[in-house]
This record gives structure tokens, sequence and C-alpha cells, in this order.
């Protein structure tokens, strides 16, 4: 019990990190390409955590908006999933947190608001409680259609879906380009430890 309680306060004064920058890159309405980078970071005591990518994207689909899926190599979400394994002295004493960095598309941030990456279906980021040394994380990449104002009067749409100020100048700058994004998964300790 006193090792464990100098580990645990070991770790308390640090926020233990672990960073998998996965980037992932993929073409918006062409063919679908990714990248992946993974960089470990730790800071405290060593710690043994593993990260299994157990699917990515087909490189030979294409990613398009919702409701434009138009033949059988495209799609209109994109998902990863990675298995995140933790030492066991580690259950029940961190949180994973997942959050996303750097959306880019073509390398600018210009049109960034039109991915939507959703993370265990809790949005942009999330927050794991680790109480098994296996966590399955699964991540969709989903892509709004530009909609300008003109475009939303013209169709009768609803004016909340305007996202763009000129739809087919973003259309033309974002067509064929990657889509990249780094997925961040970092440990922190948890606070409600004292109780134990």
């Amino acid at each position: 019990m006193t090792k464990r309680m100098i580990q645990l306060s070991s770790i308390g004064f640090l926020i233990v990190g672990l960073i998998f920058t996965s980037s992932s890159a993929f073409a918006y309405w062409n063919d679908v390409t990714k990248s992946r980078t993974v960089e470990l970071v730790t800071v405290g005591e060593p710690i043994t955590i593993t990260l299994e990518t157990i699917q990515s994207v087909d490189e030979t689909v294409t990613l398009v908006p919702e409701g434009r899926v138009i033949t059988s190599n495209q799609i209109d979400t994109a998902e990863f999933i990675y298995d995140i394994g933790v030492s066991e002295e580690l259950l029940q004493t961190v949180n994973l947190n997942i959050y996303t960095n750097n959306v880019l598309i073509n390398d600018s941030e210009d049109y960034q608001h039109l991915v939507i990456i959703d993370i265990l279906e809790q949005g942009s980021s999330a927050v794991v409680d680790i109480e098994n040394d296996l966590v399955r994380v699964i991540v969709s990449v989903k892509l709004l259609e530009p909609i300008d104002q003109e475009e939303a009067e013209l169709k009768g749409l609803d004016l909340s879906l305007v996202n763009v100020e000129d739809s087919q100048q973003a259309y033309e700058a974002i067509v064929g380009q990657n889509i990249s994004f780094e997925l961040v998964f970092e440990l922190e300790q948890k606070t409600d430890l004292d109780n134990n």
C-alpha cells in the first residue's frame, strides 16, 4: 500500500502526459490518403502504453458531405478505431483525455469548421475513465457541405445551415485537398483518489 501511495503521490504532483499525435489525412471529394505519426511523451514514473490502430480509412474511397454519396467508392463518414492499452498499475488512477488539434484542409485553417470530428460520440474531445487495461476509441470524421446565405435562401434552407460567405469559393478551395488533423491522447491523474 505504501509503495502504491508513493507511486500515486509522485504522479499526483505532475499531470502524467501521454500524447499520441496521430495525423490522419484524407482528401475532400477526391481519393482518400492517410499518413500517421505517433509521438509518445511521458512525464513522471515509467508507464506502459500501447496504441494499436484497428481500423483506418481505405485509401481507395472518397469522403463526401452527408447526402452526396453517389458511387460505391464514396463515404460520408470516415471512421478510425484505436485500442489503447495501459499498465495495470494505472487502472482506476488516471483518465484518458482525447482531443483534436490542427484540423487543416490543404494545410490551411480557412475552412476547418467544415470538418466535424466526433470522438466516442462526445464531440471533438472526450474523457475516458480507465477501468480496464484496454480502451477502444472510435473517431468519426464528417464533412459539412459549404453553404452560403444566397444558396440557403435560393433552396429554402434554414439560415442556421449557412457556414461560409461564398460556397463556390469554399468548394473550389477544398475540393480534392487533403484534410489532416492530430488526435491527442493524454493521461491525467484522477482527482478523486484522496478517498482511497
